[in-house]
C-alpha cells in the first residue's frame, strides 16, 4: 500500500466542523503523521467533507475550504481530497440562483480548491460514486456528464463498484468534450 487517505469519521473537523481550523496540538499530530508517510514512501492525502452545509455560492465558505486546506498544505500535506459522498443532492439557498446544477457546484469548488493549492495531487469523491447512486444510471447521469465534462482531468475521481465500467464511460465523457 502507497496510500493513505486521511478522512476520519470521528474527526468532526473533517466532515462535521469542516470550517474550524485545527488547535496546536492537532496540528502537530497531523504534521507527524504526514512526516511519518513521507519517510516510509506513504502519499498522504487530506480530506474535507464539506458536503453536509456548505453554501457553494458564499465566498466565506470557499475562504474557510482554502484557509483550512490551507493550514494542512502548511505542514507538509501534498496531496489533497474533497468528498461529496452521502450528502443531500440538491441545491440549497442562494446556490439553486447560482448554479444551474449540483455537480456543476461541486466542480466549480474542486476546480477551485485544486489551482489554489498549486494543483497537487488530487482526488475527489462524488455525490454518485458507485452504479447504484447514479441517477438515472451511469451512463445517461447528468451529474456524471458534468463531472466528466468539467472537472479538471487531472483530478483523479474515487469510485466505487466496477472500474472498467466506469473507466469506459469517463473514456465516452472525455471522447465527447475532446
Amino acid at each position: 500500500m502507497t496510500t493513505y487517505l486521511y478522512a476520519p469519521k470521528d474527526d468532526l473537523k473533517h466532515r462535521a466542523l469542516w470550517r474550524d481550523l485545527y488547535t496546536p496540538e492537532e496540528t502537530e499530530n497531523l504534521k507527524q503523521l504526514i512526516a511519518s508517510s513521507k519517510e516510509y514512501g506513504i502519499k498522504f492525502y487530506y480530506a474535507l467533507s464539506p458536503g453536509l452545509d456548505i453554501l457553494f455560492s458564499s465566498t466565506r465558505d470557499i475562504q474557510q475550504l482554502k484557509r483550512k486546506m490551507s493550514q494542512v498544505q502548511k505542514l507538509g500535506c501534498e496531496a489533497f481530497a474533497l468528498l461529496f459522498d452521502d450528502i443531500d443532492p440538491q441545491l440549497h439557498g442562494p446556490d439553486v440562483e447560482s448554479f444551474r446544477s449540483f455537480g456543476e457546484a461541486q466542480v466549480e469548488i474542486t476546480n477551485s480548491i485544486y489551482k489554489y493549492l498549486g494543483c497537487p495531487n488530487f482526488l475527489f469523491c462524488p455525490t454518485e460514486y458507485c452504479g447504484t447512486r447514479a441517477i438515472p444510471n451511469v451512463e445517461t447521469s447528468d451529474y456524471l456528464l458534468t463531472l466528466g465534462s468539467k472537472l479538471n482531468p487531472k483530478i483523479n475521481i474515487m469510485w466505487t463498484g466496477n472500474v472498467s465500467f466506469f473507466v469506459t464511460v469517463c473514456h465516452l465523457l472525455f471522447a465527447l468534450i475532446c
